[in-house]
């Protein structure tokens, strides 16, 4: 028996006793964990050679796990609860022992696979935003914002020498408004989460768009959240008044904010001006341009639009994110344009990377 005929003897014993599940897309692995491997050996060369940086050997690693967890549980409740909701009526005919059991038999072999697919997104996750946040964090200590006076500057120039939140300032006057995309702009953190994690487990998306998608995110956030942010190290709106030239500009914005009570996004500004100037290195860390939230939110617009009703679906997500980005003050909305081209790019950047790993899916 020659080494291949004994190699392929011995995977089909694996496959048959269900030893190896027969779902698990290793090729999708291999290049996502090469890529981040690449990228964090570059983060921590780089944090390696900034001598003399605040928190240089801080590591927020832990807290980006527990981070990632977090909202991969908060993900797949909302996916579990929108399951039952749509299983009702087969519930209301029949038992549900019945039903979960003919699920089971439609899709044995990737319920098989998932939790080893659900473990590898979390552990390749966990490690992207580490790579991300170790240059991050840091960025201030390497280039000072320095930015924020002219992308406030161009921002204004969009709408004829107005600040573009100005023109919705009406949107304070109306809490439930506020509230709505306050929440929109929180649950962001699970769709992010839960659009990776789900590249590995749906099975239902061909191989070459699932990949595409990892890999767009991954040069978006490499792209946008750390070498366009470290050249155009900004703050933004709501950190204006500590290092612009101009510390009232954005006053009545932040006074509106903080007349709500019930926001979570002040909160969360308050608590990321604290840390950084303790010099921690914590979950975020403070860079305006380009928006990571916008980026993020056009890539589910490419990726999960297909249809009439999801590209209205993402579409009106994105649109309230580029809102809701400075209307609740965490940038100017030239950062949420920006943010949008560089996804773009990276998309079309990802499908001629993925036409060379599956030439026959890659579209």
């Amino acid at each position: 028996m020659t080494n291949r005929s004994l190699t392929a003897s011995v995977k089909s014993r694996f496959l048959a006793d269900r030893m190896i599940p027969v779902r698990l897309d290793f090729r999708l692995m291999a290049v996502v964990f090469a890529g981040l491997t690449a990228w964090l050996l570059l983060a921590m060369i780089m944090k390696n050679l900034i001598h003399g940086a605040e928190g240089s050997a801080a590591s927020a690693t832990s807290a980006y796990y527990s981070y990632t967890v977090r909202n991969t549980t908060r993900f797949f409740e909302g996916v579990m609860l929108i399951g039952l909701l749509t299983l009702l009526p087969q519930i209301r005919n029949e038992e549900l022992k019945v039903v979960a059991r003919r699920i089971y038999s439609r899709n044995r072999d990737a319920l098989t696979a998932a939790p080893f697919m659900v473990l590898a997104g979390v552990v390749s996750f966990g490690l992207m935003m580490s790579s991300y946040s170790t240059v991050k964090a840091r960025i201030p200590s390497i280039v000072p914002f320095a930015w924020d006076d002219t992308l406030a500057a161009w921002d204004a120039s969009l709408f004829f020498g107005t600040d573009p939140w100005k023109l919705f300032e009406w949107v304070y006057e109306i809490p439930p408004i506020i509230i709505t995309l306050d929440f929109l702009y929180d649950v962001w953190a699970a769709l992010l989460v839960g659009s990776w994690i789900t590249c590995f487990v749906a099975t239902g998306i061909e191989r070459a768009r699932r990949l595409r998608y990892c890999l767009s995110l991954m040069m978006t956030w490499f792209i946008g959240g750390n070498l366009l942010a470290l050249f155009f190290s900004s703050a933004g709106p709501c950190f204006y008044e500590h290092v612009s030239t101009d510390p009232a500009r954005y006053a009545d914005l932040m006074t509106h904010l903080h007349s709500l009570p019930a926001l979570r996004n002040t909160g969360m500004q308050d608590m990321l001006w604290d840390t950084f100037k303790q010099d921690g290195i914590g979950i975020g860390g403070i860079s305006a341009f380009p928006s990571m939230h916008c980026a993020t939110a056009f890539l589910f617009v490419l990726m999960f639009g297909r249809t009439p009703v999801w590209r209205t679906i993402t579409t009106a997500y994105f649109v309230a994110i580029l809102l809701g980005s400075f209307i609740l003050g965490w940038h100017y909305m030239i950062d949420g344009l920006a943010g949008a081209a560089v996804a773009f790019v990276c998309w079309k950047l990802g499908g001629l990377a993925v036409a060379r790993i599956y030439p026959p899916e890659a579209k």
